[in-house]
């Protein structure tokens, strides 16, 4: 039995209210800026190569061949393997190179520095063959194989602080090196005589081929192929040893890679400089000059509308959006792309109620999600399924999921189902006991204040009652995890490259399964997929893990969000992507004059 529907006025009011960034509040494994959301071309590259713009309407025109991108200003990491923030990896992507990265929209492995690469997973090998006359910046010559054992040297020693580490720890012999065990990294082979100042790895001199690196690990997986597209920056060793770790570290302000553009300087909060590299061994840059302005994001768009930015994300707003429109914004170009940040509700699934898979499937059914998102986002938000982008390979067919559409008669017949039956009161009650649940919410969220709101109503809808909390984002995170009161609650999550990363969500025994569910059959599956033996088994494995969580429902789905890319039109070739930020086609950028 369930009651009539009702929008409650509160609701409606609340959805009217001032809205926050893309998923608000606190967001987990956000590294220096979350991205977010889901459009309606999900996974479609962001290009912005406009008609011809005219001179005289265009306010940028007199700036010349400089190109500036405005966003906070970055902490000022700038070293390839020790940066943190997503603003400190725009710096590195200017002035490092990769060997693989991602390719746009596929997210598949393509090569850059790498001529080519082979991954043996039985065997347990990465091997790498670089490109010949890859030059360093500053003309301190040739990079070859040398480099990527240093970077990777870097990485293990003893002394490193950055987080990359755990990404390259089962490179046998990583371990013993960096708890000083053993003054060589057994897993790294270079096919060369050793040079006079040898680095700490294997020398083969069998093949005399300076630009072929060996990798063995300890049960290697797809993670560690991800990682060399994920981070991957390779610092030339010519440069960056130096005889203490402190003198390494006294270098992050001034990188020198082989980049496209060479750093120039950076005044904090102010902007960073950067000049084209006329050596970069791919193609010269188009763009004499790169400008990372520092502004807060409020400044976005009217610097964009004046002229003094060519490229900046905003927030997807309506008040923010709303500026883009009329003549003044006719020089400009508004871009959406698929977000890497979804938002969700979680069950403490070894709560006594909330363990019975009928009632979590009820409360799926009895909340509206897509009325909420539809008012919340404005149309420009879709409910999700997984926890991956829906233009990842991994995410599964959508026509395969439970989608859980608002019904609130199968949400009362899962109760009744339950045991927990509809008294005269309008509650439903299980052997005395009513049917309460304790949600733990964010204060000063919008998503999540209004979110609940609705949420509290739609479950009166069908005999349940919600009663909310709200604490800062410290306090929440915490209660979360300890707090057994603690039933339901949600967040937002800015996921890796790395489908694998996501799972942490939920993998038993993971810090960030807060909601402590334990299935051996979904840990089975995102290991195998971990560890298969090539992508495509990898993608169906996990797509199988998806599914499975779909039917149990530990977690409630609720939204992805867009990525909102506003350029001035004279900015031709930029190319930007779930995973793939603006600096990916930078050599090949230009400015119309």
């Amino acid at each position: 039995m369930v009651k009539k529907r009702v929008i409650s006025v509160l609701s409606l009011l609340v959805a009217i209210c001032l809205i926050t960034a893309a998923c608000g509040g606190g967001t987990a494994n956000n590294a220096g800026g979350s991205t977010g959301g889901s459009p309606d071309n999900a996974g479609a590259a962001a290009s912005s190569a406009p008609a011809p713009v005219d001179a005289v309407a265009n306010p940028a025109s007199s700036k010349g061949n400089v190109f500036t991108y405005a966003q906070v200003s970055p902490p000022g990491i700038f070293n390839g393997i020790l940066f943190t923030a997503t603003y400190d990896d725009y710096v590195c992507g200017l002035v490092f190179d990769r060997l693989i990265r991602y390719e746009p929209s596929t997210m598949a492995f393509e090569e850059k520095m790498a001529k080519s690469y082979s991954v043996d997973m039985e065997a347990g090998i990465i091997e790498f063959n670089l490109n010949p006359g890859i030059q360093i910046q500053k003309g301190l010559g040739e990079l070859t194989a040398q480099d990527v054992a240093f970077t990777l040297k870097m990485i293990m020693d003893p002394q490193y602080d950055g987080t990359q580490y755990p990404y390259y720890s089962n490179i046998k012999g990583a371990e013993a090196f960096k708890n000083g065990e053993s003054d060589k990294i057994e897993g790294i082979v270079l096919h060369t005589q050793a040079p006079d100042n040898p680095l700490p790895v294997v020398y083969e001199p069998g093949d005399n081929d300076p630009y072929k690196i060996t990798l063995y690990y300890d049960n290697l997986t797809m993670s560690n192929v991800h990682t060399f597209a994920t981070y991957g920056y390779i610092l030339p060793r010519v440069y960056y040893e130096k005889a203490s770790y402190s003198d390494f570290t006294a270098l992050n302000l001034s990188p020198v890679g082989t980049g496209p553009y060479l750093f120039n300087q950076y005044i904090p909060d102010q902007y960073v400089e950067f000049d084209k590299n006329p050596d970069y061994w791919q193609t010269t840059p188009k763009i004499d000059k790169i400008i990372y302005q520092c502004i807060s994001n409020d400044s976005n768009i009217p610097s964009l509308l004046n002229g003094s930015v060519d490229l900046a994300e905003i927030r997807n707003i309506d008040e923010d959006l709303g500026q883009l429109q009329g003549n003044n914004a006719a020089h400009l170009n508004v871009s959406t792309i698929q977000g890497s940040t979804f938002a969700f509700i979680k069950f403490r699934v070894n709560d006594p109620v909330m363990s019975d898979v009928r009632v979590r499937k009820a409360i799926a059914y009895g909340f509206n999600r897509a009325l909420f998102i539809e008012t919340y986002t404005g149309g420009r938000s879709k409910l999700t399924y997984a926890m991956v982008p829906k233009n990842s390979p991994t995410y599964p067919d959508e026509s395969k999921f439970n989608k859980y559409e608002y019904d609130a008669v199968k949400a009362g017949e899962l109760l009744d189902e339950a045991g927990w039956t509809l008294n005269a009161d309008g509650w439903r009650y299980k052997d005395g006991q009513k049917l309460t649940i304790h949600y733990t919410g964010i204060a000063e969220n919008a998503n999540d204040t209004m979110k609940t709101a609705m949420l509290v109503e739609d479950c009166k809808l069908i005999g349940v009652e919600l009663i909310p909390s709200y604490y800062d984002w410290a306090t929440y995170m915490d209660l979360v995890k300890t707090n057994p009161e603690t039933q339901m609650f949600g967040y937002a999550w800015t996921m890796s490259s790395d489908p694998y990363m996501a799972t942490t969500l939920l993998r038993k025994g993971s810090v960030n399964n807060d909601g402590n569910y334990d299935n051996p059959e979904f840990d089975r599956l995102v290991e195998a997929a971990k560890n298969a033996k090539d992508e495509a088994e990898a993608n169906a494995l996990f797509q199988q893990a998806y599914l499975l969580i779909n039917e149990e429902v530990p977690i409630l789905f609720m939204n992805d969000y867009t990525n909102v890319w506003v350029s001035n039109q004279r900015v031709k070739n930029l190319v930007v992507d779930t995973f793939i930020n603006w600096t990916y086609n930078i050599a090949n950028m230009e400015i119309a004059q």
